[in-house]
């Protein structure tokens, strides 16, 4: 390999360490405090600190991360966006219902992936301080 291609191929390994990682507090109408988000991969926004995730809507190719204490319960939404969610820590639980009905709800403990919510009226809830990433994929958009 030639000199100047392993120094491109070099060049374009990012790495994101954890204390690089610029945490923002979660916002948007009914979001309650306490939970927080990073952009830890994609291109960045000229002034990420004035966003909330919801104004930088239309980015893709874009990983948020997202940290939610223990009990903590993000409003009833629809994303308008596919997804894919990576559980890194604690117990994300999806809820269907809402009325917040057991029956209705996903539970997906570290470890589980789930791909899509782009139109299905859901809520979040954390079981233990819940770490996980959002994907918004390009080439998934439609």
């Amino acid at each position: 390999m030639s000199t100047i291609l392993a120094t491109l191929v070099l060049a374009s390994t990012l790495y994101t360490l954890p204390q690089d990682v610029h945490w923002m507090p979660v916002t948007g109408k009914g979001v309650r405090s306490g939970a927080t988000y990073a952009i830890v991969a994609g291109k960045v926004p000229s002034h990420p600190l004035s966003l909330q995730r919801g104004a930088i809507r239309g980015m893709c190719d874009v990983l948020f991360r997202y940290r939610f204490p223990d009990g903590y319960v993000y409003p009833w939404h629809v994303n308008n966006e596919y997804d894919i969610y990576t559980i890194l820590k604690g117990t994300l639980i999806i809820g269907f219902a809402k009325s917040h009905a057991p029956s209705a709800e996903r539970i997906l403990p570290a470890g589980s992936v789930m791909q899509g919510l782009k139109t299905e009226p859901h809520y979040g809830r954390a079981v233990g301080d819940t770490v996980f990433d959002v994907y918004e994929p390009c080439r998934l958009k439609r």
